[in-house]
């Protein structure tokens, strides 16, 4: 029988007793032979790399492309009953405009729980066989959509949809940084991942009148092509793969190899499940991580109101029907796409800085924040731009633009401080952008059932105006961090423990 390639040979690791290093410096050692004076070990840190970061480009490439995919399919699900809600409510005669909302808030109360179970399943087990898992029940569940009889079955149903969709979302974060130590690189595909929520009011807003159920036909045949290359999505979590090594190794050795007391000592799923489930609300004990969570909430909860407030500013303003007034999200995307160009040309001032040894260069909250501090204030300027030009003597073209600023803004928002928590917690980025996900699910479920009495209220140009007075309040946080980040970080327990471990792999890397 053939030894996996994944381990070295044993004799190059035959060493004299006294030459053993201890064993808390290991990560796994296992320990062959009754010789008191020799021992085989076998050292997985010398092993054969078997993590993410060194695959190729290729494979690299099609694990993000696959995330992509789903995180696709849950973004457009989150939106999908904006704009033509009313087709829905017809069928099953809701009177109660409030009720509305309910299809798209009780999706994102579902957000709110699914990080909640998901990432940390995924720190254990790994972020492949939850994404599946997952995946197969967000397609069943919008099955269940295009099926309901009933209106509250369609609200229990959406429920389930957003609870099985958090984990892209969640996981997506989590997996670019298992495949990219470069910040450069992580957080580029981390900007890929959050292109996606604009599409699903003009899916619905076209399909919507021949019949409401037929925009979940749309997202189920969607979830269909993508759940192809789902299942050849490989495992990137290094914890899992190490794990895999070191069965692998066991097998090789035999029955007779010995676990090391490093090894052997484990707690108990149920405990080590408790701690993790409990981790990310612990993880709002963190100044960076609330703050962050904070401002990505109001951004992202004002994005999801849109879907309420478009309909009422261009079908109510302008007359449109739901078909073309859901186009005005079009200029939300290609708003996110030309933050590409604007990451593309920091990346390259910043790597000429740290070229030149420039001090600033050198700053772990340069690489990001400066981008998110640009970020608030155009979405700010996209709220009063809509507010104050959406009115029947300016032609709709002008109010409807506004959507380019606002789509820069929260994709570089996101972009930068998803990869800010990336670089600040390492492997337990999942459980950080966990608790993101629940504070903006939470703010995204409610904020949009104010849509309706808020803009009856105080009309389009005021309740625009408040949106956006909001927005520059919650927009200072990234300044602040820019001043007092590496402060906080210094002072944070967790983040501490990251840079050790980050200084470990560095010195054990040199080493082979």
């Amino acid at each position: 029988m053939s030894r996996p390639s994944i381990v070295p040979s044993i004799h190059q690791f035959r060493l004299p007793k006294f030459d053993f290093e201890h064993w808390s410096t290991r990560t796994s050692v296992y320990s062959q032979g009754t010789d008191e004076d020799e021992k085989a070990l076998i050292d997985f840190n010398k092993c054969v790399s078997e993590s993410a970061e060194d695959w190729s480009s290729a494979k690299k490439l099609f694990a993000v492309s696959t995330c992509f995919l789903v995180t696709l399919n849950s973004a457009i699900a989150s939106s999908l009953p904006g704009g033509a809600v009313f087709y829905t409510a017809d069928y099953f005669h809701v009177t109660d405009e409030q009720q509305y909302a309910l299809p798209i808030s009780v999706f994102l109360i579902g957000y709110v729980f699914g990080p909640l179970l998901f990432s940390p399943l995924s720190e254990m087990y790994g972020r492949r066989i939850i994404m599946i898992i997952t995946f197969f029940g967000y397609t069943a569940f919008t099955l269940g959509c295009a099926m309901a009889p009933t209106w509250p079955a369609l609200l229990v149903f959406r429920f389930l949809v957003g609870l099985c969709a958090a984990a892209p979302y969640t996981l997506g974060g989590g997996i670019c940084a298992d495949l990219y130590s470069n910040a450069t690189h992580r957080g580029l595909a981390i900007m890929v991942l959050n292109v996606g929520p604009a599409s699903g009011p003009i899916i619905a807003g076209f399909v919507s009148p021949a019949s409401w159920r037929r925009k979940y036909w749309v997202a189920l045949m969607l979830a269909g092509v993508s759940f192809v290359p789902l299942l050849f999505l490989p495992e990137t979590y290094g914890p899992v793969l190490q794990a895999r090594r070191d069965r692998a190794a066991r097998t090789w050795v035999g029955q007779s190899a010995k676990r090391t007391p490093l090894i052997s000592n484990k707690q108990s799923l149920t405990k080590t499940l408790s701690v993790a489930l409990i981790r990310p609300f612990r993880m709002f004990s963190e100044p960076i991580v609330l703050a962050t969570s904070l401002f990505m909430a109001m951004v992202y909860a004002i994005f999801y109101l849109f879907f309420e407030a478009y309909p009422i500013i261009f079908g109510g303003v302008y007359g449109m029907s739901t078909g073309v007034s859901a186009l005005a999200f079009i200029p939300m995307p290609i708003g996110a796409c030309l933050d590409i160009i604007v990451v593309m040309w920091w990346e390259r001032h910043l790597e000429r800085a740290k070229a030149r040894n420039a001090p600033w260069a050198l700053n772990e909250e340069y690489r990001r924040m400066p981008l998110a501090c640009i970020g608030g204030p155009l979405c700010a300027l996209s709220l009063f731009w809509l507010g104050w030009t959406a009115r029947p003597t300016t032609h709709w073209i002008i109010p409807m633009l506004a959507g380019i600023p606002y789509g820069m803004g929260v994709e570089i928002i996101f972009m930068a401080l998803t990869s800010y928590l990336s670089d600040g917690y390492g492997t337990l980025t999942a459980s950080a952008l966990a608790s993101a996900a629940i504070m903006r699910s939470i703010l995204g479920a409610l904020l949009p059932l104010l849509a309706q009495p808020m803009y009856a209220a105080l009309g389009v140009s005021w309740a625009s105006s408040l949106l956006g007075f909001v927005t520059l309040a919650v927009a200072v946080v990234p300044f602040l961090l820019l001043r007092f980040g590496g402060r906080l970080r210094s002072r944070s327990r967790l983040c501490r423990q990251v840079g050790d471990m980050k200084v470990v792999a560095a010195v054990r890397e040199g080493q082979v």
